[in-house]
């Protein structure tokens, strides 16, 4: 089997676009399919948050010439930056399951329908609802077992940092120019 096309230099690139496409993802349940993050949820984008700007740096540097071990420092510190997001989200699923104790303030503080008869702009001045970090909106499969969103992420976390560690360690891939014509 040959090896995955990544090493320290293309890797921040690949860095930012997953960590866009996820919080883009993140974005998408929440606009469009109008579930709101919990406390736990939001800590769980931070480490997106945080790679895309580490990744920036990254590439950034690599136009101006950056060698390979600052290259591998940033690949390494993506890694970490994603390990964190691991443990945040494995946390978040542990206490989903009734495995890990969670923080103190997260539970629903409020709830309930809205109600017909007040008028937009007074429903638009009240405080609303943040879902519980407890109860998992949805699951895969839905069972009481399957994995929520927050086991999906810390799955997806820990394949960010390893695909991290992975291209920390492989050197720079080069175009293949044997088959240019030789300049004169």
């Amino acid at each position: 089997m040959n090896s995955l096309p990544l090493d320290r230099e293309r890797w921040p690139l690949v860095a930012l676009l997953a960590s866009a496409a996820t919080l883009g993802v993140a974005y998408f349940f929440e606009i469009v399919l109008n579930q709101a993050p919990c406390q736990m949820c939001w800590w769980q984008r931070y480490a997106y948050f945080a790679a895309g700007p580490i990744a920036m740096v990254a590439i950034a540097l690599k136009w101006r010439g950056a060698g390979p071990g600052l290259m591998t420092t940033f690949s390494v510190l993506l890694a970490l930056t994603f390990m964190t997001g691991f443990v945040i989200a494995a946390w978040h699923a542990l206490f989903e399951w009734d495995l890990a104790p969670g923080p103190a303030g997260c539970a629903a503080i409020s709830g309930g329908a809205l109600p017909e008869d007040v008028p937009l702009s007074e429903l638009l001045n009240r405080p609303q609802a943040i879902p519980s970090c407890k109860e998992a909106l949805w699951r895969v499969p839905d069972q009481p077992w399957g994995l929520s969103m927050a086991g999906l992420n810390a799955m997806w976390s820990m394949v960010l940092a390893a695909l991290s560690l992975y291209s920390a360690s492989q050197p720079p891939m080069h175009a293949d120019t044997a088959n240019e014509p030789v300049q004169p």
